[in-house]
């Protein structure tokens, strides 16, 4: 009996692999034959964010609504950044992304304290992450925010409603959330926006690059740092 359930594990794994291949093997074909590739290139992205440039101001607040919406509605904000960053350059890009991930996050606080708190109390109830979160607030304020914002073990999107359950203040959320999201926006931006430049100076790319890779490994070791220093005081 117990060689025939591990005959069909193997079956069954066999199937799955075979599967999975025959997938990515038509993602592959449909790709090489209809030549998607110039879709997703960043030299494409260019030239369809060219339109969106000429909408001036108009476009910078559509960029705002749909960074917000899909914030609100649990998509990953990192294209979003890298699509700033790619359609205004890099510093104006820093600060759009920036600005647009703080008001997405801040509309999911506002959302979760004054409008759908009951209904979001229900769901998040069960969630081990939020009471994670709930307790880190009451234990070390707004040094959880830090902690959870710079490493994303937690969902941010989750974060962005589990914080406007607990007792933080929406000042302190913000302008800590505010602190985390520039230096990890500016790294990746920095770092699409000069390999997208790859045919420019050789040692002014070695050195963006250099900054992004400081930025990043800073951001990782920062609340690590943060934490023990923390544990020592006690």
């Amino acid at each position: 009996m117990m060689e025939k359930r591990a005959l069909e594990r193997q079956l069954n794994r066999k199937v799955i692999l075979l599967f999975i291949i025959g997938i990515l093997s038509l993602i592959t074909w449909i790709i090489w034959k209809y030549e998607i590739w110039e879709l997703i290139s960043i030299e494409y992205f260019r030239k369809f964010t060219g339109k969106i440039q000429c909408l001036g101001f108009l476009g910078v607040l559509l960029y705002f609504l749909c960074f917000v919406l899909g914030t609100m509605f649990f998509l990953p904000s990192l294209p979003f950044a890298l699509f700033a960053g790619i359609t205004y350059g890099t510093l104006l890009g820093i600060i759009y992304a920036s600005v647009g991930d703080l008001l997405g996050a801040s509309m999911a606080f506002i959302v979760a304290r004054y409008i759908g708190r009951e209904r979001l109390e229900k769901r998040l109830k069960k969630s081990k992450a939020f009471h994670e979160i709930d307790e880190g607030v009451r234990q070390d304020g707004w040094r959880i925010v830090l902690l959870t914002r710079m490493v994303p073990i937690i969902p941010h999107w989750l974060q962005n409603y589990a914080y406007g359950l607990t007792a933080i203040s929406f000042t302190t959320y913000a302008f800590v959330s505010l602190l985390c999201i520039v230096p990890g926006t500016a790294a990746w931006i920095i770092a699409v926006n000069t390999v997208g430049k790859g045919h420019g100076d050789a040692k002014k790319t070695a050195i963006y690059l250099g900054i992004a890779a400081v930025l990043i490994v800073t951001i990782s070791y920062l609340p690590k740092w943060m934490y023990k220093k923390k544990k020592r005081k006690k």
